[in-house]
């Protein structure tokens, strides 16, 4: 059976530079497809039993991945995809009962990330399954894959990298290879 997997390393412990390697395992083997330089969150890649929501790292482990989002038509890529909207909300507020889901419409939480962001940071992503299934109050929330800043600015959690990378990576998944991702802590 075919698996892709991608997995993010800082290269250091509390550092938000890291590196993102996309694999293909067929037949046994294991292929190295891309690697990209990215940025993690500014408190480094903490393990999954210490990360909370708010605390600025991004959760160690392995987790399976949600739909593609952007703002403008679907891009090439199987995964499914959502074309964000000016109503669409990433509910944050852990007392919410719809806590890190995605939401279109009005909310009555009393946090939540707006998706269709001035700052262009979401024109391209991937959302991580990360405290999904089941969700976990205070575990953390919007976990990402997403465009950066640049080089230099680190995320709150999420994994960025360039948007051309992010396309590459987008148009490489294949939910057939059922994609994961693996983040390692240093």
């Amino acid at each position: 059976m075919e698996r892709q997997f991608i997995v993010v390393e800082a290269k250091g412990i509390k550092d938000f530079r890291a590196n993102i390697r996309c694999y293909e395992k067929k037949e046994g083997e294991c292929r190295n497809v891309y690697t990209f330089d990215c940025v993690v969150g500014k408190e480094g890649i903490v393990s999954y039993e210490k990360k909370r929501e708010g605390d600025g790292a991004t959760p160690s482990g392995i987790y399976t991945l949600g739909f593609v989002f952007g703002y403008g038509e679907k891009p090439f890529t199987k995964m499914m995809y959502e074309r964000l909207t000016e109503e669409d909300k990433w509910i944050d507020d852990p007392e919410h009962p719809m806590y890190n889901m995605f939401l279109r419409g009005n909310t009555d939480a009393k946090s939540y990330e707006i998706m269709k962001r001035t700052d262009d940071l979401y024109k391209l992503g991937i959302v991580v399954n990360f405290n999904r299934e089941p969700v976990i109050k205070n575990k953390g929330s919007a976990i990402f894959i997403h465009i950066w800043k640049d080089r230099d600015t680190p995320t709150h959690g999420c994994i960025a990298l360039d948007e051309e990378s992010l396309k590459d990576i987008i148009e490489w998944l294949d939910p057939h290879k059922k994609p994961v991702i693996v983040i390692k802590q240093p």
